[in-house]
C-alpha cells in the first residue's frame, strides 16, 4: 500500500511518500505526479522517500521519470538509498555515505 501526501508551499511542493511503491498504486502516484507537476509553477518539487519501505520495477521508472522533469529526493533508509542511488538519482538526507 502506497500513501501519498502533497505539501504546498510558496517555494515548494513536496510529495510525501510512504509505504511500498509498487504496482497497482503506482497509477494513482503517476496521477498526484502530473497533477503536481502541472501546478508547480517555479517552485522546487520534493519526492519524500524517507518512509519509502520497498520499490519494484514500475516505481523505478516512475522515479527516474520524475528525476528527469526536476524533482528532488530526499531518503534516508540504506536499502532505499543504495536502489536509488544505482538508478543514478542523488538524495539529500541519506544515511548511505561512501568513504574512500
Amino acid at each position: 500500500m502506497l500513501k501519498i501526501t502533497i505539501i504546498d508551499s510558496p517555494t515548494e511542493q513536496r510529495l510525501v511518500l510512504e509505504g511500498r511503491l509498487t504496482e497497482p498504486d503506482i497509477s494513482e502516484l503517476d496521477s498526484a505526479w502530473e497533477n503536481v507537476r502541472g501546478a508547480r509553477g517555479t517552485r522546487t518539487c520534493i519526492v519524500d522517500l524517507r518512509n519509502a519501505t520497498f520499490l519494484d520495477r514500475s516505481g523505478e521508472r516512475i522515479l527516474l521519470r520524475m528525476k528527469r522533469e526536476g524533482a528532488r529526493f530526499i531518503a534516508c533508509g540504506v536499502s532505499t538509498t543504495h536502489r536509488l542511488e544505482e538508478l543514478g538519482i542523488k538524495c539529500k538526507g541519506s544515511v548511505s555515505k561512501r568513504t574512500g
